[in-house]
């Protein structure tokens, strides 16, 4: 993706022939992870069966700008400091901004933002935290067959298939009030062993080992109604 828009930058440069454009992105995105011969040659072609399924969805939208690819930010949350990457950044026909983060899993959805302790913080983190005027954020689903943009706006028709919140300046206050709690509680020391979603939180984690986690839940029940389970009292609560 960042090959691509390194080159096209604007909705306009969408209305060509693009097949130069994506064979020389996918050759440098392949020659960029090191691959050779002929699983360089599949995975060349996979990406471009890709990347030209993504930019179909991408003519369907308004006009827009490209202006920033993988930048780097320093960015401040309460007391804490953070180094971030933005995959992308558009600049949409109103003067606000689109921020995307490209992802490839199909457990996606804008309202993971919408709970306490959210998950994939990483948009409204940025969003919150940008000196540019934010009108929209979005994830870009890399995922053959379903492929489409899925967040939340401040205005409907920003951006196909991203819903308008109720009140977006709502949420963004919101957002910035939730993150700042979890950096100050993390600055404190607060640790408390309080997975978000019981022991279903830490079937991924690396940390087993080192954690008091399962001084309150039992290792023998990770499913059902026993503990981690959908039917945790403290889950309900």
């Amino acid at each position: 993706m960042r090959g691509l828009w390194e080159e096209a930058r604007t909705r306009d440069a969408l209305d060509g022939d693009l097949d130069p454009l994506i064979e020389r992105a996918a050759a440098a995105a392949v020659k960029e992870a090191g691959l050779e011969g002929r699983f360089a040659e599949l995975e060349r072609a996979r990406l471009c069966r890709l990347a030209r399924e993504w930019l179909e969805v991408e003519r369907k939208r308004g006009g827009f700008e490209v202006v920033s690819l993988e930048e780097r930010r320093e960015i401040g949350v309460s007391n804490l400091a953070f180094s971030g990457r933005i995959d992308r950044m558009d600049r949409l026909p109103d003067g606000s901004h689109l921020l995307i983060d490209y992802k490839t899993g199909s457990r996606l959805s804008p309202r993971m933002w919408l709970d306490a302790r959210p998950d994939e913080p990483q948009l409204p983190l940025y969003a919150v935290s940008a000196k540019e005027e934010i009108g929209a954020v979005a994830f870009a689903r890399l995922k053959t067959g379903e492929m489409r943009f899925m967040g939340f706006s401040r205005e409907d028709g920003l951006v196909p298939g991203v819903n308008a919140a109720k009140s977006w300046q709502g949420l963004l206050e919101s957002w910035k009030r939730e993150l700042e709690s979890l950096a100050q509680g993390f600055a404190a020391g607060d640790a408390r062993v309080d997975p978000k979603r019981g022991l279903a939180t830490c079937r991924n984690c690396d940390l087993h080992t080192l954690c008091r986690v399962y001084e309150r839940h039992s290792p023998l029940s990770l499913d059902g109604r026993g503990a981690g389970g959908e039917g945790e009292p403290e889950d309900r609560v």
